[in-house]
């Protein structure tokens, strides 16, 4: 495109001499062809060493290896955008369910869960529509209609993380703690690279004494998110809590 303005131009600019100048002797207009062509060709040169540069340019971002996921990085690399997280579901339900997440995220909870009844609407059996409605009643603190929506959830995907997470949550809340650690389990079995969901894990367990189980759970959340300081502290916490426990059961 640039080469073409440039040749356009330059036959603009020497009809316009000719134009204007008349007169202009033949070994002029000799010398006004010869600067023409050689500018041309330098520009064409040019056009193709920039696009050798941009080819290579891509053939080196195409060969560039991806960075292994490890605990150790898991952390540093972007999350998984709303769209990516809807993919396998069709566009029209994609848009619906990213802007009810959009709206939770911004805390507009009449928003989301208008947008997760219309995802219903089009799909009764839109598993991500029932966990958002689950997070809008949990947030209102509607517990028992949050855990409805879950279970519902799930019966319409049994994969769903979110909601086995969800209700988690409500146990921990119930002190319902087993079933708890049991929902807990379930969630990241299927989503492993959740760093609070490790450490609520790991609380569950603190709560029915289970120290060396909690401080594995929190030592799990430390290594995903290494920068998280607390998770280092509680795992620390967990185990000197287990030595003092082994310690009393030795003296009885």
């Amino acid at each position: 495109m640039l080469e073409s303005a440039i040749i356009v131009i330059l036959a603009a600019a020497f009809f316009l001499v000719l134009r204007h100048y008349p007169e202009v002797s033949e070994s002029k207009i000799s010398f006004w062809k010869d600067w023409q062509k050689k500018l041309i060709l330098g520009t064409k040169s040019f056009m193709a060493q920039r696009k050798k540069r941009q080819i290579e340019k891509i053939k080196q971002e195409i060969s560039r290896p991806e960075p292994e996921i490890t605990f150790d990085n898991v952390n540093k690399l972007p999350e998984l955008s709303i769209q990516q997280k809807y993919s396998k579901l069709p566009p029209e339900l994609v848009r619906i369910l990213c802007s009810a997440d959009e709206a939770l995220i911004n805390n507009d909870l009449r928003e989301a869960e208008d947008k997760a009844i219309e995802a219903i609407t089009k799909d009764k059996r839109c598993a991500g529509a029932y966990v958002i409605i689950g997070k809008v009643a949990f947030s209102r603190g509607e517990f028992d209609d949050s855990k409805e929506a879950y279970k519902t959830a799930l019966k319409c995907d049994a994969d769903q993380a979110e909601a086995y997470y969800g209700l988690g949550q409500i146990n921990h809340r119930e002190e319902n703690y087993q079933e708890c650690i049991d929902n807990y389990s379930n969630a990241l079995n299927l989503e492993k690279s959740r760093a609070d969901w490790y450490a609520d894990f790991g609380n569950a367990y603190m709560e029915i004494r289970q120290f060396a189980k909690a401080a594995k759970a929190f030592k799990k959340a430390s290594s995903i998110d290494i920068e998280n300081r607390e998770y280092k502290d509680l795992a620390s916490e967990a185990e000197e809590k287990q030595r003092a426990h082994a310690s009393v059961a030795r003296m009885k």
